[in-house]
């Protein structure tokens, strides 16, 4: 969109005062270098419709006296993270926290003291160690390919594209590490679980209450339950996802479908169980500690989740859970290239202006069965965060809610759960 055009629709769409030609001019040089360098390469975005023609229409969703509050949070909150600076984490996860492990296990294996850097890279121990690390793929949006390329000394046969390999597979790997290390007994000594972003950890791990239920049961989940009960109709049971203590409210319309005996003592046990957190683990975390691959690491392996970026709430999340893995993963550490801090997000109560847009602007309509209210995103973290590729549901849903029309940095499901309006 040129210049001129640019400054005649911010001048029909923002209120004058405050924003006369002086400052609208300011503010647009700041957004045009914003788009130029970043914004525009948003690669959800349709062709013809960049930052500028998305933002013409997202504003006109607020009313008049609130588009500057948004407008100032876009240019002055928004997080936006480039493919440029994707890779450049990729970088630095290696060489300052991959890297930085292997010598801390060499250093412990070989006694040679740590800050004998020269001697720790150039000793046969750490050779072995980078050789025995295994680096897994969580997701298609690890960066598995570019790590790869940035990092040759890593070989095809450490790396694997995802975690649920089958046997055929896992044998290869195994046979090529003994066959490179001369041990017929030889296992993995690391694990690095990569990821590109993690907002929540709920994908990795999260907590679950059930109960048993008839075996030709059906369970129409009522809208507000949407997201937080589901009918796990392979083991017969209720599944609650767990996030504390069941709420009055929801309490309420659990009694809703208790329309039998049998769903009464079932409701009854999961506000129980949620009461006494009686839960166990689901996630692909859970899952790997089944999977063909554990069956060539070693028992005393370091493992490790390595994701280019995180939130401090899923690391805090997580690492509440992972003792309660089997084990190598229970000892799993969390190594970051770079986090999202906790002070950046928009929470209820406590989020200003932007907060209260959240919730005068909220439709119901964004609630699906997969993830309850989103009204401050995906499971509450509030986050003003645009990955280059897609924005995570973890964000406040005017940057990515198709379905609320008109989103800033719209937002397509792997799973193509929703659909445009």
């Amino acid at each position: 969109m040129k210049r001129e055009l640019t400054l005649q629709f911010l001048q029909r769409t923002l209120p004058n005062p405050p924003w006369d030609e002086d400052s609208l001019r300011k503010i647009l040089e700041d957004l045009r270098v914003l788009a130029d360098y970043k914004y525009n390469k948003y690669e959800m975005y349709q062709p013809a419709r960049l930052f500028f023609e998305n933002l013409n229409l997202f504003l006109n969703r607020f009313s008049e006296p609130d588009r500057t509050t948004v407008l100032k949070f876009i240019r002055e909150h928004l997080i936006f993270i480039s493919r440029d600076e994707f890779q450049q984490l990729a970088h630095v996860l290696y060489f300052d926290r991959i890297r930085q492990k292997q010598l801390d296990l060499t250093s412990i294996k070989s006694g040679i003291p740590r800050y004998q850097l020269t001697r720790l890279v150039a000793s046969d121990e750490f050779k072995r160690i980078q050789r025995a690390s295994l680096y897994v793929a969580l997701s298609d949006g690890a960066r598995i390919d570019y790590f790869r390329r940035q990092n040759l000394e890593i070989n095809n046969e450490q790396v694997l594209a995802a975690y649920y390999v089958g046997d055929e597979k896992v044998e290869d790997l195994q046979k090529e590490l003994r066959k490179e290390l001369g041990d017929d007994t030889a296992l993995f000594q690391c694990v690095f679980f990569l990821d590109d972003f993690c907002g929540s950890g709920r994908t990795l791990l999260r907590e679950v209450v059930s109960a048993d239920v008839h075996v030709d049961i059906i369970v129409d989940v009522p809208e507000g339950l949407k997201g937080k009960l589901s009918l796990n109709e392979e083991k017969h049971q209720l599944e609650w996802n767990y996030k504390g203590a069941i709420s009055e409210d929801d309490s309420a319309l659990l009694q809703t479908i208790a329309t039998d005996d049998n769903m009464k003592r079932a409701i009854a046990s999961l506000l129980q169980d949620c009461s006494n957190r009686k839960t166990f683990i689901k996630g692909s975390l859970n899952r790997i500690s089944s999977e063909p691959l554990m069956h060539i690491v070693a028992p005393d392996a370091s493992v490790y989740f390595a994701p280019l970026l995180a939130t401090e709430y899923s690391i805090s999340r997580l690492r509440e859970l992972i003792h309660r893995l089997p084990g190598p993963l229970n000892s799993l550490d969390i190594v970051p290239a770079a986090t999202v801090s906790n002070t950046v997000r928009i929470l209820p109560n406590a989020g200003g202006d932007i907060a209260r847009l959240c919730e005068t602007n909220y439709d119901k309509k964004l609630e699906d069965r997969h993830t309850s209210t989103v009204m401050y995103g995906y499971d509450d973290c509030g986050l003003p965060v645009v990955l280059h590729h897609n924005t995570p549901n973890n964000s406040l849903y005017f940057l990515w809610a198709r379905k609320w029309g008109d989103p800033l940095f719209p937002r397509f499901e792997r799973h193509g759960r929703e659909v445009r309006r």
